[in-house]
């Protein structure tokens, strides 16, 4: 391929809300036309936020413009300067690093796999036995982004026809395994979460994620062995994006609707499996994936509402119907228990932590009473026990203490690094001055149980008999 011009990411503007103009080079554009990227706009950000924030129904397709952009501009706030053809490739990563989200986005890699197992295990007499037609879990994303980038016909020979971008390069920068280039999508400080903050923030109406973008992009550096470093004087600004995120985790992405919704379309798609309605295994969503018909095109937020549209009129498994029926016509699940605390050095007061114990021990024993006493079948129940947001963590979520004793080797490397003036370089959080040191040592505790399929007068008695049930059970 011929050097392109100065102008290479000018091919094309997209003007948007977050960030005005984003230019386009003309293989991004030729890529953003691609049927399989297209496919993105059918994807919610936020899942089924939209229950509650009307307006949280930016999709995937603007999500990847954004975290495009903003790479593009910590590039050019880096000192050290990387060549045309690596700036293209490090877009390129940017760009397609959701190309293989899932329906409702993250909805389906969250599987209460504990809960499916149980689902397919057949009983005879006092002994249990898993059947063999248990579903796989699904492969995260980023492992099915790496097969449609390498192996998907529109998007493998697009990036073909320009001899500097192989695909398996792209792959590798979206699963953070590029050999030379820097990874800017998965750490405390990234590209993916900057973007994902001021979109959710703005299509929410919320304030919380309204992040310095500005601030912080133009007080980064790049070391040697390729850390994204922040300059001393913009650690405040990070603290502020971190306690941000933390306010949209329990405000948003864990409100008690929002989750509901999700948990319980996450339920249909148990129930769905075992009709043999949905893709069975990581497999068979890999084989779709690599495959050039439509059907992974149709694979998006509309694929799991026509299933739960046709679904809600099944006669044959009534528990399946009630569940699709409040999805269709927005009945949440009601919350009718909740223990919601922040833990330190991991102990949580006396009463608290009993009760936790209890139902995170017996949930199992707790729900076939539920069941008896309130008539509504076990599918309709739902007992999470759910990993909260921490501070400045990684997922899967662990503390500082974790990650030094070895339970999380990345999680070291990956915290924000903060270049002092005498050019140390420490962990934020690991600086007394920084409100992150103590916020870091606070564990949330987050355990919820919903149920679908009855009034609002009978909520408050199922309250009760769990209080009961803890009483009598300690």
């Amino acid at each position: 391929m011929e050097k392109q011009n100065s102008d290479e990411f000018r091919h094309k503007i997209i003007i948007e809300p977050v960030h005005g103009d984003i230019g386009l080079s003309k293989l991004e554009t030729e890529l953003i036309d691609t049927a399989t990227f297209q496919r993105l706009k059918g994807i919610k950000q936020l899942a089924f936020a939209h229950t509650v924030y009307p307006n949280a129904r930016h999709t995937r397709f603007e999500h990847s413009l954004g975290v495009m952009h903003i790479t593009s501009r910590m590039l050019e706030s880096f000192t050290r300067k990387f060549s045309q053809d690596d700036v293209q490739k490090l877009r390129l990563g940017a760009l397609l690093h959701d190309i293989g989200h899932y329906p409702y986005s993250h909805l389906m890699e969250k599987i209460d796999w504990d809960y499916a197992k149980k689902y397919f295990t057949k009983r005879s007499g006092t002994s249990k036995e898993v059947t063999s037609d248990i579903p796989k879990e699904y492969p995260k994303h980023e492992k099915l982004g790496a097969t449609v980038i390498v192996k998907r016909k529109d998007i493998k020979e697009k990036l073909g026809e320009y001899n500097i971008i192989a695909p398996e390069e792209i792959a590798a920068l979206i699963t953070g395994q590029h050999e030379s280039l820097p990874n800017f999508l998965s750490a405390t400080l990234d590209t993916d979460r900057l973007d994902y903050l001021l979109r959710d923030s703005l299509n929410t109406g919320l304030p919380y994620g309204k992040v310095d973008l500005n601030y912080i992009v133009n007080n980064l550096e790049l070391s040697q062995n390729n850390e994204v470093l922040v300059r001393a004087k913009a650690a405040n600004s990070i603290e502020h994006m971190l306690l941000g995120r933390y306010f949209m985790f329990n405000t948003v992405y864990m409100h008690k609707t929002v989750f509901g919704f999700e948990e319980m379309v996450r339920r249909i798609v148990v129930m769905l499996w075992k009709q043999g309605k949905i893709p069975h295994s990581g497999e068979d969503i890999e084989k779709m994936a690599e495959d050039d018909s439509d059907e992974f095109l149709r694979f998006n937020d509309g694929y799991l509402d026509e299933k739960i549209r046709v679904s809600a009129e099944n006669r044959r498994d009534k528990a399946l119907a009630t569940l699709c029926k409040a999805v269709l016509f927005r009945k949440p699940p009601k919350l009718v228990y909740q223990i919601s605390a922040l833990k330190e050095n991991n102990k949580l007061d006396a009463k608290t932590g009993e009760k936790y114990a209890l139902l995170t021990r017996r949930q199992e024993s707790l729900q076939k009473e539920l069941v008896k006493e309130f008539h509504v079948p076990k599918e309709q129940w739902f007992f999470r026990d759910i990993k909260g947001p921490l501070f400045e963590k990684l997922h899967p979520l662990v503390t500082l203490q974790q990650a030094r004793q070895g339970q999380e080797e990345e999680a070291i490397r990956e915290l924000v690094k903060v270049r002092k003036p005498s050019g140390e370089i420490v962990n934020l959080v690991e600086q007394e001055r920084s409100i992150l040191h103590y916020l870091s040592q606070l564990t949330p505790v987050l355990y919820r149980i919903y149920v679908v399929g009855i009034d609002n007068t009978k909520a408050p008695q199922v309250n009760k008999y769990i209080d009961k049930w803890l009483e009598s059970n300690r």
